[in-house]
């Protein structure tokens, strides 16, 4: 399969040029598929150059359960109007999919879930030689993933007198605002901003406990990988992650935007070892019978069979 790489600051998709450019590259191309993965564009020029398949992938719905409720109609109206431009929108999660069916009045056959998956390789649930408890989160500096919670949760935990670190990986619009967060209580000596990280593995396994304070979200890898390294996981209730995550079988489930609840199960999981060991070796296991790659790939080769 030939491959061109659409990346360059001459061939930005949503500049004007950009737009005008992957125009004539679709018609001059003629695919078969479009398998568009970060919006709606490439869709709209394949309908009119007549390919095949067509097809989105939203690998995540950017709104919260407020947004959704209070959507103005211009707004509403343009995502409906999307699926006309497409034979199946992919969804990374169920709970994605109820949107697009009960809110964006998607046919409910046109709209097929693919879970994310990952590699089976993972290092597996383990002690580093370091003399910290280390809590970790890692994600894009933004409204979205909700890090004030996180340094919330750290200032009331050490408030309470627990000696852990807190390390944050990420980068985004959100780094001063947090930044000055951490500078106001006091908290740059054990709430670490560590900037971003390409070695997902390799800082996850630093981790005692991955915690992630999101607002929304589909189902992100960071939980996935979280799961095939066997560390104990608390996250927030939110878009597909308790399709996931199940509450004290593989991970702890809270109410987002609820400190109280995220520094409960933090000083829940610290106390009890044989319950992190137990949400580790659960989480691994889920991992493993549910979310590889290899069955993305096949539900993948099964929408383009149309199957």
């Amino acid at each position: 399969i030939n491959y061109f790489i659409f990346n360059n600051k001459r061939n930005e998709s949503h500049t004007l040029n950009g737009i005008l450019f992957l125009f004539r590259h679709i018609f001059k191309n003629k695919y078969d598929v479009i398998h568009a993965q970060a919006g709606i564009v490439p869709c709209v020029i394949g309908k009119m150059a007549g390919t095949k398949l067509l097809l989105e992938h939203k690998h995540g719905l950017d709104f919260t359960l407020e947004q959704l409720q209070n959507m103005k109609y211009n707004k509403l109206y343009y995502e409906r109007l999307k699926k006309l431009f497409v034979d199946f929108t992919l969804t990374g999660c169920k709970s994605d999919k109820d949107v697009l069916v009960e809110k964006f009045k998607y046919k409910n056959d046109k709209v097929r879930v693919i879970y994310n998956g990952l590699e089976k390789n993972g290092e597996g649930y383990f002690k580093i030689n370091k003399k910290k408890f280390i809590i970790g989160t890692i994600g894009r500096l933004t409204f979205q993933k909700g890090q004030e919670y996180f340094i919330e949760m750290a200032e009331i935990l050490i408030g309470k007198g627990y000696d852990f670190e807190y390390h944050i990986y990420g980068e985004g619009e959100m780094l001063n605002q947090l930044s000055l967060l951490i500078n106001k209580h006091n908290l740059s000596m054990k709430v670490l901003l560590k900037g971003y990280t390409s070695e997902i593995t390799k800082v996850i396994n630093t981790f005692d406990l991955f915690v992630l304070p999101s607002r929304y979200e589909g189902i992100p890898y960071v939980i996935l990988e979280a799961m095939k390294n066997s560390i104990p996981i608390i996250s927030t209730d939110v878009g597909g992650i308790g399709e996931v995550i199940i509450n004290m079988e593989n991970g702890i489930l809270v109410k987002k935007e609820n400190t109280t609840e995220l520094v409960e199960s933090v000083t829940l999981l610290f106390k009890d070892e044989n319950l992190r060991k137990k949400l580790a070796e659960n989480a691994k296991k889920d991992f493993e019978e549910k979310f590889l790659i290899e069955n993305t790939i096949h539900a993948v080769e099964k929408i383009y069979e149309r199957k």
